[in-house]
């Protein structure tokens, strides 16, 4: 077999490469790098909206009432248009609300988005989802996660945590330096048609970022051809409310942990109050209880309001045929999982946001 080296000095020159790409991370200065902004523009719409994402951080300057913010089941589970038609009306002005979503969860995603957002805007609510992962972390980390950004944010997690997001930001610098050759065009909106499918609705702008998936055609609307009428009440946890919640005390992996509390104290100090939602699945649609896997207050130290619907209430009288006519699969809701949830929630939401602009 022949060396993989002709010579010495050919096997030395490729060892100083292979150590320079090593260190490049390390080695490039925040000020080096494409700014922020160019992060977002060459994000393709592959993995979520990302060019409306953009546009909320980095061109929308007004303050946002209530920004939903997190993985594919804030984007199919809540109807922002709807909440800002309630809140305006409570307000007696035009409120701003947003929803800023995106495929893959973990609280890396969900902590590096809002540190870019709440760097550039003022949010009063901001309202979330348990970004329920094991394992991988989120897809979109090789972008948005750099190392001349955020070293700082990885001081406490394990080393070989540490080691996995520098080895993310190693893979995503060639990108980067590519950038500083020749700027990315950022994507127009409204949609890109792999958006606008058969059964997808999607219009980022119409819908102020939410995804609404339509049902398909032999689907019929519970909320037209049911007697399901009624508004379960809405949980709130506290002591009154305990019996509502189920926690199984199992302890989210330690990056979750981490940035998750990265995410609570970035909140904290731009004075925006946190609301943890909870959007069942539909294995979980006849439950009495509110399942989470940590008392979230509690883990995070934080002031954050924990609500939910029990399943069994917001879907009783239900039918099974009903129940499918909800969701788009086993996770993620449809137009008509996303009305009927929306309504029944948006009235705590407005007096969660009443309460954080109280002086």
């Amino acid at each position: 077999m022949r060396p993989a080296f002709s010579s010495t000095a050919q096997a030395a020159a490729f060892a100083c490469l292979l150590l320079v790409v090593l260190l490049l991370p390390w080695g490039m200065k925040k000020s080096w790098l494409p700014s922020r902004r160019e992060i977002y523009n060459f994000q393709g719409w592959g993995g979520g909206p990302y060019p409306w994402i953009r546009r909320q951080i980095f061109e929308e300057t007004n303050d946002i009432d209530i920004a939903f913010l997190g993985s594919s089941h804030i984007l199919n589970g809540i109807d922002p248009v709807r909440v800002q038609v309630a809140l305006s009306n409570r307000l007696g002005r035009p409120a701003v609300v947003r929803t800023l979503a995106w495929g893959g969860p973990g609280y890396d995603g969900l902590y590096l988005v809002a540190k870019d957002l709440l760097e550039h805007r003022r949010v009063r609510l901001l309202v979330f989802y348990d970004e329920k992962v094991v394992a991988g972390r989120n897809p979109a980390t090789i972008t948005l996660f750099r190392f001349s950004d955020h070293s700082a944010d990885l001081a406490g997690l394990p080393l070989v945590d540490q080691g996995l997001y520098y080895g993310s930001a190693m893979f995503g610098m060639p990108r980067n330096l590519l950038e500083l050759l020749r700027h990315s065009l950022p994507l127009a909106l409204p949609a890109h048609p792999d958006f606008a499918s058969e059964n997808n609705s999607s219009r980022f702008p119409a819908h102020l970022g939410a995804d609404v998936v339509r049902p398909p055609p032999n689907v019929p609307d519970p909320f037209e051809k049911s007697s399901v009428t009624h508004s379960p009440p809405v949980s709130v946890y506290a002591a009154s409310t305990r019996s509502d919640f189920e926690i199984s005390n199992t302890a989210p992996p330690a990056w979750q942990v981490h940035f998750a509390k990265k995410f609570a104290a970035l909140c904290q100090s731009n004075h925006c109050r946190m609301v943890l939602l909870d959007i069942p699945v539909i294995a979980e649609a006849r439950s009495p209880v509110i399942r989470e896997r940590v008392c979230w207050p509690d883990l995070l130290q934080a002031d954050v309001a924990m609500i939910g619907v029990p399943p069994q209430k917001l879907f009783a009288g239900f039918t099974e045929k009903e129940l499918h006519a909800v969701f788009w699969n086993d996770s993620h809701f449809n137009r008509n999982g996303m009305e009927h949830f929306t309504s029944v929630i948006t009235p705590t939401l407005l007096q969660l946001h009443e309460a954080a602009t109280k002086p």
